[in-house]
């Protein structure tokens, strides 16, 4: 008869290291359930906000327009009000160049090199310069008085620098920009007066058509105005036009190598709110809204917009107003106008299912209470705390939380709200399953925990900079790899490290482990990988499709939480041989870790975001229920059919009748029974690695 202490665990799940109940666990649970409330509170003031933010503006790019017409034999301004039709709301008009005053007919442009064969023997013309002369009395001479270049662009003063950080009211102004006239000069020419240029002036920019402005005003536009940036222009920003948007071209906002020309800018802005173009944050944006707001704005290349149906286009517009927040569509037509129309079409309806409102929107800076954060940093402290001290060694819980809390305010600049937002991300996925993971309704609890996780996430992550997209915490990446090494370093067993270690170079490893892990590795790097609306990793035209099917009817499920979920409940049913069990445990804590990195994007609306991550627990548990079911099936099927039993008679069977039918030694089954190794497993094997050759 065996030994009660020589029997092994009944699964793989019984092999691992039991948490440590600490004395100090219902005071930190206190804590965390306390500190639930300001949490809470934060979270319902976020989604009043976001739902008072529900409409959008859909902008129609000018330019682009104005060449659809022309192709088509239409007038511009016929064919907006044809779009205005079907939604279109807004116009983006650029900042005129002084080519457009010769192609107005206001004056004429020629080369040096023109002038002087036209005039041959006229003196004090330039070869190499560029002449202008008036045709609309004053204009040429206007533009010399438009340009120039800055004579005080040099580095500011440390204490210059240190004045900006400073809220606007609390500092004292810099200098403004202070500009030279270009190099020109006038000479005459047959009795004509005309201004060289050291440069070529047809592409420096202009200022506004201001007459083109007020009229598409007039007719109801929201107009988003586009200047140009470039250093030789005199006072920048003096003569914008009165309009709700100003969106600057290019890769940086103008003035951003200039801390002097971007205040000018910051206060020439007055009323008028700066756009964030999506996936294409310009350089100085953030110091120029510190003490205002933006509005994010989305659109697409035109050459990838063509790549794609107008019905294709339509839908991610659509996402990008419900799932981004972003308050202006901007809009370009496609090849033909049929097209175009499909598209406005297909992308108001889908605005209107979502109760996205079609107007003007009115941007708000959105503001946390600041005492109410700081209580909600307790609760992710107190679930650190816990999480420490419930390792079955706790000595080392508490090196790698202090690691963690350490690296995270490090990562974020020892900013102590996106450093504590990256703690909660990384801890909570984790808390559950190192609290307890015995049994399949042990999913229930570590989705809880990742579930509770999503309030600090929220209320110490969402400021104006981080909904803004512009300063979310730095490390959103490592909270889908993190929360695994936590949790790996929990089944370490109850012992000296210094014998764990050596137990594991010890390993004796067979070619079919090496194959898993591999497998394995593949596949966490593949989920690591594709993440973001940008991945490393791309997707099949398949299930590119799928995804957009989805996200028109419901709010789609992030795929790893689909997988992730199942994966962890297969984990947790015990029925995995070996170290199947915590491979799946630690692949299936990527669907938990999914979830806290969902909210951790924090420009999505937070409803949007719970939304998703409901869905994908619901399909999960259900895959993770079907799939338990299906996996022991086979495994019966596998262990039993046609007299595989691993040496075993089927139910009912004589053992002489056994033994005859099978005399030689029998294979293994997939799962070996617990009696069947009893005497090949030393009682002392408390992981239930002997096959893996790891000494206990």
């Amino acid at each position: 008869m065996t030994n009660a202490s020589s029997t092994p665990p009944a699964n793989a799940l019984s092999a691992l290291p039991a948490p440590t109940r600490s004395r100090f666990q219902p005071l930190l649970l206190g804590v965390l359930a306390l500190s639930l409330i300001p949490a809470g509170w934060l979270a319902v003031s976020r989604v009043q906000f976001e739902n008072s933010e529900k409409n959008v503006a859909l902008v129609m790019d000018y330019p682009a327009l104005s060449q659809q017409a022309k192709e088509t034999g239409q007038n511009p301004n016929a064919l907006l009000l044809r779009y205005k039709s079907l939604g279109v709301n807004g116009v983006a008009v650029f900042e005129d160049v002084v080519a457009s005053t010769i192609q107005h007919g206001e004056a004429y442009f020629l080369s040096g090199g023109e002038l002087q064969a036209r005039n041959p023997g006229a003196k004090g013309i330039d070869p190499e310069w560029s002449y202008m002369r008036s045709i609309k009395p004053g204009v040429v001479e206007n533009l010399v008085s438009s340009f120039g270049y800055i004579s005080n662009a040099g580095e500011i003063s440390q204490a210059q620098a240190d004045n900006l950080a400073f809220a606007k009211e609390d500092r004292k102004e810099l200098p403004a920009a202070i500009y030279k006239p270009l190099n020109t000069n006038t000479v005459n020419v047959a009795g004509q007066k005309w201004v060289g240029w050291a440069v070529d002036p047809r592409y420096l920019p202009a200022g506004p058509n201001t007459e083109q402005i007020k009229q598409l005003q007039a007719q109801g536009f929201v107009v988003v105005y586009r200047p140009y940036g470039d250093q030789r222009v005199r006072d920048p920003g003096k003569n914008w036009p009165d309009v709700p948007f100003v969106s600057f071209t290019g890769a940086e906002v103008i003035g951003a190598g200039n801390a002097r020309v971007l205040q000018d800018i910051s206060d020439r802005l007055g009323k008028r709110v700066p756009t964030i173009i999506e996936n294409s944050v310009q350089q100085g944006l953030a110091d120029l809204i510190k003490d205002r707001t933006a509005a994010r704005m989305f659109s697409l290349n035109p050459s990838w917009q063509n790549s794609l149906t107008p019905v294709e286009v339509a839908s991610k517009f659509a996402l990008a107003a419900r799932e981004r927040t972003q308050r202006i569509l901007y809009l370009r037509p496609f090849p033909t106008q049929g097209e175009t129309e499909l598209f406005l079409n297909d992308l108001t309806k889908l605005l209107a299912d979502r109760n996205i409102k079609i107007t003007q929107p009115v941007i708000e800076n959105y503001a946390p209470s600041d005492a109410l954060r700081w209580l909600s940093m307790l609760g992710t402290l107190a679930a650190l705390l816990l999480l420490a001290l419930s390792y079955p060694l706790p000595r080392l819980g508490l090196i790698v939380a202090g690691l963690a809390l350490l690296g995270a305010l490090g990562l974020n600049g020892f900013q102590p709200y996106p450093g504590m937002a990256l703690v909660s991300a990384i801890t909570f996925p984790a808390l559950g399953l190192i609290l307890r993971r015995k049994q399949m309704t042990d999913w229930y609890v570590a989705t809880g925990f990742s579930l509770l996780g999503v309030l600090y996430v929220s209320a110490l992550g969402t400021d104006k900079d981080s909904m803004l997209g512009l300063d979310p915490f730095s490390g959103v990446g490592l909270t889908l790899v993190l929360p695994i090494g936590l949790v790996a370093l929990s089944f370490l067993p109850r012992q000296d490290i210094r014998q764990t270690i050596a137990d594991l170079f010890a390993v004796r490893l067979k070619l079919g482990d090496v194959i898993m892990m591999g497998v394995a590795l593949g596949a966490f790097a593949v989920a690591v990988l594709r993440r973001g609306n940008t991945s490393a990793v791309g997707v099949s035209d398949t299930e590119a499709k799928i995804r957009q099917d989805l996200q028109d009817a419901i709010v789609r499920p992030r795929f790893k939480e689909v997988f992730g979920h199942p994966l962890l409940l297969l984990g947790l049913s015990g029925t995995l041989p070996g170290y199947f069990t915590m491979l799946a445990l630690l692949g299936g804590l990527e669907g938990q870790a999914s979830i806290l990195n969902t909210f951790s994007h924090f420009h999505t609306p937070l409803l949007i975001s719970l939304t998703r991550a409901l869905i994908g627990l619901a399909a999960g548990l259900l895959l993770g229920y079907i799939g338990v079911w299906v996996l022991r099936l086979v495994i019966r099927i596998w262990n039993n059919y046609g007299g595989w039993n691993g040496g075993r008679p089927p139910s009912g069977t004589p053992a002489s009748q056994s033994s005859a039918a099978q005399p030689s030694a029998l294979r293994r089954p997939l799962v070996p029974r617990t009696e069947m190794r009893t005497t090949e497993i030393r009682a002392d094997d408390t992981l239930g690695l002997g096959d893996l050759g790891i000494k206990p």
